[in-house]
C-alpha cells in the first residue's frame, strides 16, 4: 500500500508536465502573431504613415478644384480629422523610439577613423544594425512631422475657403425690393405659386383626412389630443405657478434663480412636447411627404422656439413678480422686454415657416426675395418700436433733475437701446439696397445673440450662487466631503472659489463660440487653435505648450508631496525611535527635504523632455541674477547648509545673538527661528549666525548653571549662612550633586556680607524655575535666622535755637489771643446767635490756660494754632506742621 501511495503522485506530475508542454507549444506557435510588426508590415508605423500620406494627397487634389461647394468642403474636413489624429499618434509613438535608438547608437561610441585599429566584426555588425534602426525611426518621425504640418495646412485652407464662400453669399448684392421689376415678376408668378401651393398642400390635407378613417388617423388623433391636453395644462397651471411663487417672502437670489428655472421648464416644456408629438405621429404614420416635411418641421420648431423665448424672457424679467426678478429694472421696462422678445420670436418663427413653404412649392425668386425682405423689415420695425417703449418716465426725469443725479429707468439700458436702433435701421437699409440676405442674417443673429445673452445670464448666476452654496456651509455635499475626505471648511471655500472661476471661464468661452458660430467661426477652428496652444508650438527648437506646463507642475507637485510625506515620516515615526538629539534629527529631516526637492525638479524636467543643454541659457541667466541681486539669498542658503553640516547651532540650543537670547526652534533654508523667553519669535538670517558672534549656552552639554547672589547683615554667623545655602541647594531635587553645589564668600562690607550660591541643573530650560524655588527657600530660612528689626527713629540734632524761638513765638501768640478772648466774652454772651467759627476760641483759651507756659503747653498751643491755620487757609508753613513730630536732643 505504501508503494501505491508513493507511485500515486507520478501520474499527476506527468499530466501536469504534459499540459505545460502543450501550452509552451501553443505559445511558440502563436509567437509571430504577438511579435511587433516589421517596418514594412501593414501594422507598422511606416505602413500607417504611408496610408495617411495617400489620404492627404487625395484631399489636397479635391481642394485644388476652384468650384468646391461648402458641403464638399465640410465633407473633406470631416475626412481629414482621422488623418490628423493618426499623425499625432505616430509622432508621439516615434519620438521615444528615436531617442532610444540614438542612445543605443551612442553607447558604441564614435566610429574609429582610418588610422585607428579596426573594430571587431561583431561590433561592426552591431553598429550597422543600430545605425539602420536609428535611421529608419528618424526618417519615419520626420515624415510624420512633415505630414502633420501638411494636414494642419489643409485644415486651415478648408476653413479659409468656407469662410470665403460664406462671405460671398452673405454680402452678395441682389435685386432690391424697391425695384418695380421685382414686384412685377412676383405678381406674374403669383398665380402659378398659388396653384402649386393648392396642389401640394391640398393633396396632403386630403391624404391626412383620408388617413383619419384608419389606424393612422387614430395615432394622429391621439397625438392631437395629447397636444391639446398639454396646452390646456399649461394654460391652467402656469398662472397658478406664478401666483404661488409671486407672494413668497424668500427673495434670495438663489431661490429666485430656482424659480426662474422652474418657470422656464413649466412654460416651454408643454408646447415643445406637444409639437414633437404631432410631428412624430405624422412622421410615424407616413403622412409627411418629402416636400411637406420641411414645412411641418418649421412649424414645430417655430412653436417650440416661440414658447421657449417667451418662457425665458418671463423668467428673467418677471413683469408680474418684481421680488423674483433676476434683472433689476422697473416694471414697465420688464413688460417691454418680455413683449420685445416674444414679438421678435413670433416674427422669426412665422418667417421661417413661409420660407419653408416657398421652398416646398419651388416659388420664384422675386416672391422669395419679397417674403424674406418683408419679415426682415418687420423684425427691424418691431425691434425699433419695442426699444422706443423703454424710455424714461417724464415724472421720474423731473424728480431726478431736482436734486443730485440719480440713475433712472432706461439710463443703464441707453447703450442697448441705441445699439438696437442701429441694428434695426441697418437691416432696413440693407434690405432696401438689395442686400436682403445680409439683412435677414443680421435679424437672425440679433435674436440669437439676445437668446445667448439670456442663457449666459442664467448660467452665470447659477455658477456664482449655486456652486458656493453646494460646496460650503451645511449642504449635503459639503458635509459628505468633510466627513468622507476630511476636508476643512477653509479648503472647501478655496475649492469653491477655484471651481467658480474655472466654470465662469468655460462659460465665457462657450458663449463666445455660440455667438461667433453663425459668422463662419466654427468650434473646430477654435479647437484647432486651442489644441495648438495645449500641445505646443516651437520657439527656437523648444516646445512651449500648456500641456508641458501642466505635466511639469503635476510631477513637481507629486515630488514635493512625496518629499513632505518622507519628512513627516522621519520626523514623527522613525527618528523619535532613535537616540539622536533633536538637532541632528532636524538636520536629517531638512537634508532629506533638500534632496527630495532637487529630485522633484529633476523628475519634472525629465518628464517634459528638457535636457541640460537646453537649460544652459536659463542657468546662465540665473548666474547673472545671482551675481547682481541674489547674493544675500545664496549666502543665507549656503550658511544654512553649513549650519546643518557642522552643527555649531542645533535645534533646541539656547543661544545669545547680539541682545537676543532664546531657544533655536527651526533652521530653514534662508533663516533660523529663535523663540525668546517672552513668547516671541525672532527670524535671524543664517549668514549672521555663521559670520557673527553667537553664544551657545549648551554647545557641549545640556546642563544649566544657577547663580544666586545674597547679601546678609554682619550680625549673622557666616558659617550658618554657608550651611543654610548648601542645605537649601542640596535639598532641591533638580539640583545636580555632581558637581555639588558651592557657596562662595565674595565680600565683607561695613554692615553686610556678600555670598554667592552656584549649582548645576540637568537641563538649561529649568534653570529659571530652579532659581525661583531656591530664592523662596532662602528667603524663608533667612526670616528664621534674623531677629525682628526695630522701628527706625528719626533724630534731628542742632535745632535747639530754632525750637526756643518757636516756643517764644507760640507763647506770645497765645497771650494775645487770650486777651482778645476775654475782651470779647461779654459781647459774646449778649449775642442772640453766635457764629459757629468763633465758638472754638474759648476752648483754645481754656487749653492755653490749662497748658501752662511750659514746653508741653507751647507745643500744644503750636499744634492747635497750626490746625486752625490750615482750616482757615492762613498758615501754610511746613515748619508749623512738622514741629510736633520733631524731637530735639
Amino acid at each position: 500500500m505504501a508503494a501505491r501511495m508513493a507511485q500515486a503522485p507520478f501520474p499527476k506530475l506527468g499530466r501536469l508536465l504534459s499540459a505545460c508542454l502543450i501550452l509552451l507549444a501553443l505559445a511558440l506557435a502563436a509567437g509571430p502573431s504577438f511579435a511587433q510588426p516589421a517596418p514594412g508590415e501593414p501594422g507598422s508605423a511606416r505602413a500607417r504613415l504611408d496610408a495617411v500620406r495617400s489620404e492627404l494627397a487625395q484631399i489636397e487634389t479635391t481642394l485644388a478644384s476652384p468650384d468646391s461647394s461648402d458641403a464638399e468642403l465640410q465633407r473633406q474636413r470631416i475626412r481629414l480629422q482621422p488623418s490628423l489624429d493618426q499623425l499625432r499618434l505616430i509622432v508621439d509613438e516615434q519620438t521615444p523610439r528615436v531617442d532610444q535608438a540614438k542612445l543605443r547608437l551612442d553607447q558604441l561610441g564614435a566610429k574609429p577613423d582610418a588610422n585607428a585599429p579596426p573594430e571587431s566584426a561583431e561590433i561592426t555588425r552591431d553598429r550597422e544594425a543600430r545605425a539602420k534602426a536609428y535611421a529608419d525611426a528618424d526618417e519615419t518621425l520626420k515624415l510624420a512631422k512633415a505630414s502633420l504640418l501638411q494636414a494642419e495646412q489643409l485644415q486651415s485652407s478648408i476653413g479659409d475657403k468656407r469662410r470665403e464662400i460664406f462671405a460671398k453669399a452673405l454680402f452678395a448684392a441682389g435685386p432690391s425690393v424697391a425695384n418695380p421689376e421685382v414686384w412685377s415678376n412676383a405678381i406674374a408668378t403669383a398665380p402659378e405659386d398659388l396653384r402649386a401651393s393648392g396642389y401640394i398642400f391640398g393633396g396632403w390635407l386630403e391624404g391626412v383626412g383620408d388617413a383619419f378613417s384608419g389606424a393612422r388617423g387614430g395615432v394622429v388623433g391621439l397625438a392631437l389630443l395629447g397636444a391639446i391636453l398639454l396646452y390646456v395644462a399649461r394654460a391652467r397651471y402656469l398662472p397658478r405657478f406664478k401666483a404661488r411663487y409671486s407672494n413668497l417672502q424668500d427673495t434670495g437670489n438663489l431661490h429666485c434663480l430656482y424659480i426662474a428655472l422652474a418657470h422656464i421648464v413649466a412654460g416651454a416644456a408643454p408646447p415643445i412636447l406637444a409639437s414633437w408629438l404631432i410631428y412624430k405621429a405624422l412622421s410615424t404614420t407616413g403622412l409627411l411627404p418629402p416636400r411637406i416635411q420641411p414645412v411641418i418641421w418649421a412649424v414645430v420648431v417655430g412653436l417650440a422656439f416661440f414658447a421657449f423665448i417667451q418662457a425665458l424672457a418671463d423668467a428673467l424679467f418677471a413683469p408680474s413678480s418684481p421680488q423674483r426678478r433676476l434683472v433689476r429694472v422697473l416694471d414697465e421696462t420688464a413688460r417691454s422686454a418680455v413683449w420685445i422678445a416674444s414679438s421678435l420670436a413670433l416674427v422669426m418663427s412665422v418667417g421661417k415657416v413661409f420660407e419653408a413653404w416657398l421652398q416646398a412649392i419651388a416659388a420664384g425668386l422675386a416672391i422669395s426675395i419679397i417674403v424674406k425682405a418683408f419679415f426682415a423689415v418687420l423684425f427691424a420695425l418691431t425691434l425699433i418700436a419695442g426699444l422706443y417703449q423703454i424710455r424714461d418716465d417724464d415724472e421720474v426725469e423731473q424728480e431726478a433733475c431736482l436734486g443730485p443725479y440719480v440713475p433712472v429707468d432706461g439710463a443703464s439700458l441707453g447703450p442697448v437701446r441705441i445699439l438696437g436702433w442701429v441694428i434695426g435701421f441697418t437691416i432696413i437699409a440693407a434690405v432696401l439696397s438689395g442686400y436682403v440676405v445680409f439683412g435677414a442674417f443680421l435679424a437672425e443673429q440679433t435674436l440669437w445673440v439676445g437668446l445667448v445673452a439670456c442663457l449666459f445670464l442664467l448660467a452665470y448666476q447659477f455658477i456664482d450662487l449655486g456652486i458656493p452654496r453646494l460646496l460650503t456651509g451645511t449642504s449635503r455635499l459639503a458635509l459628505t466631503l468633510k466627513a468622507g475626505m476630511g476636508l476643512r471648511s477653509t479648503t472647501l471655500d478655496k475649492v469653491a472659489v477655484i471651481s467658480v472661476g474655472a466654470l465662469k471661464l468655460l462659460l465665457i468661452v462657450v458663449t463666445v463660440l455660440m455667438v461667433l458660430a453663425p459668422w463662419g467661426l466654427e468650434s473646430t477652428d477654435f479647437l484647432v487653435s486651442l489644441r495648438a496652444a495645449f500641445f505646443g508650438f516651437q520657439v527656437g527648437g523648444v516646445t512651449i505648450s500648456i500641456s508641458t506646463i501642466v505635466v511639469f507642475a503635476f510631477f513637481f507637485a507629486l515630488g514635493v508631496a512625496a518629499t513632505r510625506a518622507l519628512q513627516r515620516w522621519l520626523d514623527h515615526k522613525f527618528l523619535p525611535t532613535t537616540a539622536l538629539d533633536p538637532g541632528l534629527r532636524n538636520s536629517i529631516t531638512t537634508a532629506a527635504g533638500y534632496v527630495g526637492y532637487i529630485g522633484a525638479v529633476a523628475i519634472a524636467v525629465s518628464a517634459v523632455g528638457l535636457s541640460l543643454e537646453r537649460l544652459t541659457l536659463v542657468a546662465s541667466a540665473l548666474s547673472v541674477g545671482i551675481g547682481f541681486g541674489l547674493q544675500s539669498v545664496v549666502s543665507n542658503f549656503v550658511s544654512g547648509l553649513i549650519l546643518l553640516w557642522e552643527r555649531p547651532i542645533r535645534v533646541g540650543d539656547q543661544v545669545l545673538v547680539g541682545d537676543i537670547e532664546g531657544i533655536v526652534r527651526r533652521i530653514n533654508v534662508r533663516s533660523t527661528e529663535i523663540a525668546t523667553f517672552d513668547r516671541s519669535t525672532v527670524i535671524v538670517p543664517n549668514s549672521n549666525l555663521i559670520s557673527g558672534v553667537v553664544r551657545n549656552r549648551v554647545r557641549s552639554d545640556r546642563t544649566g548653571r544657577v547663580l544666586i547672589a545674597l547679601t546678609v547683615p554682619r550680625s549673622l554667623e557666616a558659617g550658618q549662612v554657608r550651611a543654610m545655602l548648601a542645605e537649601v541647594a542640596g535639598g532641591h531635587g533638580d539640583v545636580m550633586q555632581k558637581p555639588p553645589p558651592s557657596v562662595q564668600f565674595k565680600k565683607i562690607g561695613t554692615t553686610t556680607m556678600d555670598f554667592e550660591l552656584v549649582c548645576v541643573v540637568a537641563e538649561v530650560e529649568i534653570a529659571g524655575r530652579v532659581t525661583s524655588d531656591l530664592n523662596f527657600a532662602i528667603h524663608k530660612r533667612l526670616a528664621e535666622m534674623e531677629p525682628a528689626a526695630a522701628t527706625p527713629e528719626l533724630m534731628v540734632r542742632g535745632l535747639e535755637g530754632v525750637e526756643h524761638s518757636l516756643d517764644s513765638i507760640a507763647a506770645a501768640v497765645g497771650r494775645g489771643e487770650g486777651e482778645r478772648g476775654r475782651a470779647k466774652r461779654p459781647a459774646a454772651k449778649q449775642a442772640a446767635a453766635p457764629a459757629p467759627r468763633r465758638a472754638r476760641r474759648p476752648v483754645e483759651a481754656e487749653e492755653t490756660e490749662e497748658g501752662g507756659a511750659g514746653e508741653a503747653g507751647s507745643r500744644s498751643r503750636l499744634g492747635l494754632r497750626a490746625r486752625q491755620g490750615r482750616q482757615q487757609g492762613m498758615i501754610g508753613c511746613p515748619a508749623f506742621c512738622a514741629a510736633p513730630r520733631l524731637r530735639a536732643r
